[in-house]
């Protein structure tokens, strides 16, 4: 039985069997209520953070958007929803887009002053749903045109996975949309992906006002969640996730190519340093380095098992990268070394950004945080 039926159930019997004619319950839908606007907004969980040019952007719980100008205060922002923020991205300086929970995705034309929905979870459900459809019927026919059994059981195997998700989806045209983004990039003001749980990819080529779900452009049946995504020097993405997911696109998300991956287990995050090395890092303090765009990785020793969750490049060049029970790891790009430190909440960290004078701005469980390096020997 559903928690409202329930509720309902008990509220009959405690007032009486006219009780559903008399009363009128309003359910509460953090999708499109507004953020509440909080005092100490900086000191709730913020997930996401962003940096362009002085400007700074945090995103988190309860819809929160805060925003600082490199001076004063942090600024929470009217934002149209309360669901859990995940990612912030900044194309420019007036160009900033937010994902979260319930398929959300916002965006600012103003340097974050204003936002506006671009999708929500009831709209992408409707779009996710057909594509599945789409996509029941195209393996179906392959199955029928298979030229051996070896691909026939591929296909089978993928549209059993297919139907699983349809299942989801149906069941979410009962409950609601459930879905979370995880993270957002755009390569203009014009082209962007946004990637979410169970292999969810959608793609914009007009600035938000139409979406294509991509779900197969990555070879993903069973479903496993892109967590984040990383742009390259030379507009390559690179998308890593659950389960060592790890993949490459030469075509601004259109299509991806498989990579092998260094780790089979989750990886939360990725960066490309000053020297366009990649960095990909995730479950129990996993770290490696490529400096052949993904072709092969090192292994690189960070002296932590905490879960490693985001990262920065320095000024200085160094890698920063934070996580679980407030580690921050500073790692030279050149020799491999890494330095541990810990933050004095020791909570955990999801995002870091370098401020001035080598400080550090972090966001996490405990909101708004500092933390200041010691500067980079020799530089």
């Amino acid at each position: 039985m559903k928690r409202i039926a329930l509720a309902g159930l008990v509220a009959a019997i405690l007032t009486g069997p006219h009780a559903f004619a008399e009363a009128e319950v309003e359910r509460y839908d953090p999708l499109f209520t507004p953020a509440p606007q909080a005092r100490l907004a900086t000191e709730g969980k913020l997930v996401g953070l962003e940096q362009v040019n002085g400007d700074f952007f945090a995103v988190g719980a309860l819809g929160t958007v805060v925003k600082y100008h490199g001076e004063g205060d942090w600024v929470q922002k009217e934002i149209p929803t309360s669901v859990l923020l995940t990612a912030v991205y900044a194309v420019d300086q007036e160009h900033i887009w937010a994902v979260g929970h319930e398929g959300v995705i916002l965006q600012s034309t103003d340097g974050g002053e204003s936002w506006e929905f671009r999708l929500d979870g009831h709209q992408l459900l409707d779009m996710e749903y057909a594509w599945l459809q789409e996509r029941e019927i195209y393996l179906e026919d392959a199955i029928a045109d298979a030229e051996d059994d070896y691909e026939r059981e591929d296909l089978e195997f993928r549209l059993d996975e297919l139907m699983f998700h349809i299942g989801g989806a149906e069941i979410q045209f009962e409950v609601g949309p459930t879905k979370p983004f995880l993270d957002v990039l755009f390569f203009n003001r014009d082209v962007g992906v946004v990637i979410g749980a169970y292999g969810t990819i959608l793609r914009t080529t007009d600035g938000g006002e139409s979406w294509d779900v991509k779900n197969a452009a990555i070879d993903n049946p069973v479903g496993y969640h892109p967590n984040k995504l990383v742009l390259a020097p030379d507009d390559t993405l690179i998308l890593v996730g659950e389960s060592g997911l790890l993949a490459r696109s030469d075509d601004q998300g259109e299509t991806f190519d498989m990579l092998e991956s260094p780790y089979h287990g989750s990886l939360f995050g990725a960066l490309f340093d000053q020297e366009n090395q990649l960095w990909v890092y995730g479950l129990r303090g996993n770290v490696f380095v490529s400096d052949d765009d993904g072709e092969s990785f090192t292994d690189v020793q960070v002296n932590t098992r905490y879960n490693i969750n985001s990262g920065t490049v320095l000024a200085d060049g160094r890698v920063v990268l934070v996580g679980h029970s407030g580690v921050i790891i500073v790692i030279d790009p050149d020799s491999y070394e890494s330095t541990l430190y810990s933050h004095e909440t020791n909570s955990p960290l999801s995002g870091v950004r370098e401020s001035a004078d080598n400080t550090l701005i972090l966001v996490g469980r405990a909101g708004l945080q500092t933390f200041q390096l010691p500067a980079r020997i020799g530089h």
